[in-house]
């Protein structure tokens, strides 16, 4: 009857013997699920940490905007792929890059990586703006700017708001000729993204597509600002400043300085460099050199539309029959760049292919013909009713065609714009009805753009109403603003020798008519400002 082990308490000591092991492995298995949760936590933390250093080096490359910082920040994304290849702003930010050395940098290979990376960003739902600036400029360089503008409104009514839709908004603008709206756009770009140069160099570009090169230099100045090395912005300056016909020597010193960086240099960039060598050779006088360059640029980049036009330009000027078929083709490539309309229309109107120049003036219509832009009250009305440089240009043209009723009509309209061209508009009417010898209607037009008190800006007007007072008898007065106009043609560069023969010809002109004395006067006056 005694128990077996011979104690009264011996079966709760078996149970409890048996316990122990049993506690024992379930401590254990708690200690190892604890450290495979705690390692699970660290690396977890580890790969959150490593995915932000590299996330940040990544984007800060980027920012920079050369092509070799590009091609770093994707050295970075790729290393972080090695860690988290789920992480979808990082994949949207691979897409972007790629984008940008695909389209601006034109590096062919980069497609591939950009389509490949913004399916990833978008399986994974990434919310970037990367993500969706870069479908919004994949549908513009896949020809599409109407569906890109409709995905980045249906974007904004959902309140989305970024420098990159932003930047993209403006692409889309101006592929459909809506350059005051894209002009907006690119500022809000550019005002948002301040501390990156890729914003004011894309507005700077677009302004000098416009013809705009004060306001482009701007802009342009900016993208330096943010980073002092952007190549795209240094050459894109030079070659805005020698359309002024200034910035000589700086454009020679940069060319010689990019070119011997050639192994950072990409298609784009080697395209922008040759075009600004071809813009220095016009400059300098020099249609065949300026030929030689273009081509290079061309074979570097074909889509480069500024060494198409500089190549137009440079057949105009040898007065080649090949230049309105090569005016054409620059158009064909950039349809919404006025530059290339207007300035080739002058350029082809100078080489005496009037004709060809009206034909150029024609495309621009039909290319902004039914775009529509703000007006009073609320109104909106066709851009070309605001288009002053436009009417200008074509008055211009008509007149050298002798075609005066049509050019009056034209000056008519740019001055019904009373835009930044009116003063322009009412010195070329001015001249229209001095050729028909209409002096008391060139008058009033003369003086109020030549003031007496040589304020006004515009060299030309002051000779015009010079040369108008001559004509009246008025030698006293009329030497007056004969001499604003050489005073102001100085202040704006003209060389000495021009100046000098035009002021021969005043002389001249007083002697002819029997004015000695202030011939003489005039003489000793302008050889003292002339000297």
């Amino acid at each position: 009857m005694a128990a077996t082990n011979g104690s009264p308490g011996g079966a709760r000591d078996w149970r409890r013997r048996e316990r122990l092991p049993s506690a024992l492995v379930q401590v254990g298995l708690v200690a190892v699920l604890l450290a495979g949760a705690v390692t699970y936590v660290v690396h977890r933390g580890s790969v959150r940490q490593q995915v932000q250093a590299r996330m940040k080096a990544a984007r800060t490359l980027a920012q920079r905007d050369n092509p070799a910082d590009l091609r770093k920040a994707l050295a970075e994304l790729e290393a972080l792929f090695q860690v988290d290849s789920d992480a979808r702003d990082a994949q949207a930010l691979a897409a972007e890059v790629n984008l940008r050395l695909w389209l601006e940098h034109r590096q062919a290979d980069a497609e591939a990586g950009t389509r490949e990376h913004l399916a990833r960003a978008e399986a994974l739902d990434s919310r970037s703006g990367e993500r969706y600036g870069t479908r919004a400029m994949l549908l513009l360089a896949e020809g599409k700017p109407a569906e890109a503008e409709k995905y980045l409104e249906d974007l904004k009514t959902q309140g989305a708001k970024s420098p990159k839709l932003a930047l993209a908004e403006a692409q889309a603008l101006l592929a459909r000729g809506r350059l005051l709206d894209a002009r907006q756009a690119f500022a809000r770009a550019s005002e948002a993204a301040w501390r990156e140069p890729r914003y004011p160099v894309a507005h700077g570009e677009a302004l000098l597509d416009e013809g705009l090169y004060a306001q482009a230099a701007e802009a342009l100045k900016k993208g330096m600002a943010a980073n002092p090395d952007h190549l795209r912005a240094r050459l894109s300056l030079a070659l805005a400043r020698l359309y002024q016909g200034t910035g000589r020597g700086d454009a020679a010193r940069l060319v010689s300085d990019v070119m011997g960086r050639e192994a950072e240099i990409t298609p784009a960039l080697k395209a922008r460099t040759r075009v600004v060598q071809a813009a220095l050779a016009l400059t300098e006088g020099n249609p065949d050199e300026a030929l030689k360059h273009a081509g290079e640029a061309l074979a570097a980049s074909p889509d480069e539309h500024h060494a198409l036009f500089i190549r137009a330009r440079a057949l105009a000027l040898k007065k080649e029959p090949g230049a309105r078929a090569a005016f054409q083709e620059a158009v064909a490539k950039r349809r919404t760049a006025t530059l290339l309309y207007l300035d080739g229309a002058r350029a082809l109107q100078q080489a005496g292919d009037g004709e060809g120049a009206l034909a150029l003036l024609d495309a621009y219509e039909t290319v902004f013909r039914d775009v529509q832009v703000p007006a009073p009250e609320g109104r909106t009305v066709g851009a070309m009713e605001r288009d002053d440089r436009y009417w200008l240009t074509r008055g211009q043209v008509l007149q050298a065609l002798a075609r005066a009723e049509d050019a009056m009509a034209a000056y008519d309209r740019a001055l019904a714009v009373k835009g930044v061209e009116r003063a322009r508009a009412q010195y070329a009417k001015a001249a229209l009805l001095m050729a028909r010898q209409d002096y008391d209607a060139a008058r009033p037009l003369l003086v109020e753009v030549a003031p007496e008190n040589g304020m006004g800006t515009l060299p030309e007007a002051y000779e015009a109403l010079g040369e108008l007072l001559f004509a009246k008898g008025e030698f006293s007065t009329g030497c007056q603003h004969y001499f604003f106009g050489l005073t102001r043609a100085r202040q704006q560069g003209e060389s000495l020798e021009t100046l000098k023969g035009k002021a021969s010809d005043v002389e001249k002109r007083l002697a002819a008519a029997g004015q000695s004395a202030m011939a003489r006067a005039w003489k000793n006056e302008v050889d003292a400002l002339l000297r």
